[in-house]
């Protein structure tokens, strides 16, 4: 007996010991996060223990703390570098307006301009309002049942006749089953996108193909512009993210990440694709 309660109090100082060690760990890492370094993970035993455990989920955790902390960085330093531009462009036209003597219709241009700058600056914070809402999941109140065909249709309705006056060829092939359960709204929203980003800068004498697969349940939206390189897939999903070639168009580069949002909010797999020449993206409904 004495044997057996000197190995019994042996083995439990270990344990505590060993317990207290790997808590001082967690502990000591906790404190160099708070410091201001998100660099720093929880080092494991690989013992596969419920320490380990622990472990793996505040690493998880701290990824997409880190990953989010980064995504808040970015888009400020967006905000900053694209928004500059169209406010001093703003003020410049209020500094000539105030300075000149102009009257009648020079008068008025410059008012017009003005007016444009404020509206598109308005539009770019409305958008990142709107997209911050979908990816805190405060719009859910509004999901339905909802038919793709009718919806596709809608859509169709509403962008074929701007890509025939451009003269590009509309294809819409829907005659699909499919429903989702989402938010309509949201949902015309981003397959509005899509169709407005594809009609922009597919070039006149191209096509616009819309189509839905019941069997992979997909939706896949294609064009024959000048595409995405595969580089940039990722990339282009991103807030105020814009390719070289479409800097000189109007447009804030937020239509991409709010299609992204739309589709993370309803559960929907977005994937972009090469067409050769153009793009196709392709959303993924759920089952």
């Amino acid at each position: 007996m004495a044997i057996t309660l000197a190995l019994a109090l042996l083995g439990g100082v270990m344990m505590s010991r060993s317990m207290m060690r790997r808590i001082e760990l967690i502990n000591r890492t906790s404190r160099e996060i708070m410091s201001g370094d998100l660099t720093k993970r929880i080092p494991t035993s690989q013992s596969d223990d419920d320490f380990d455990a622990l472990a793996d989920n505040l690493n998880r955790m701290l990824d997409q703390i880190e990953l989010l902390m980064d995504g808040v960085r970015r888009v400020s330093d967006n905000i900053a570098h694209d928004l500059r531009t169209p406010l001093a462009r703003l003020r410049r036209g209020l500094e000539s307006l105030r300075m000149s003597d102009v009257q009648g219709e020079s008068r008025q241009d410059l008012i017009d301009s003005a007016v444009n700058e404020a509206d598109g600056l308005i539009a770019t914070f409305n958008a990142l309002l709107r997209i911050a809402r979908i990816e805190s999941e405060a719009r859910r109140e509004g999901f339905d049942e909802i038919e793709l065909k009718a919806l596709l249709r809608d859509v169709g309705d509403l962008y074929g006749p701007v890509a025939e006056e451009k003269g590009l060829e509309f294809k819409l092939a829907c005659e699909s089953s499919m429903t989702i359960y989402g938010d309509r709204d949201l949902l015309f929203q981003a397959f509005a996108n899509l169709l407005d980003n594809a009609i922009k800068y597919t070039p006149a004498g191209g096509s616009i193909a819309v189509s839905a697969d019941d069997g992979r349940r997909g939706v896949t939206i294609c064009d024959t512009g000048p595409g995405i390189p595969e580089s940039e897939w990722d990339k282009v999903l991103q807030r105020f993210y814009r390719l070289d070639h479409s800097r000189t168009s109007a447009g804030s580069g937020l239509g991409l990440s709010l299609v992204s949002a739309v589709a993370k909010l309803h559960g929907i797999a977005l994937t972009l694709g090469n067409n050769d020449p153009g793009l196709c993206v392709t959303l993924q409904m759920p089952a």
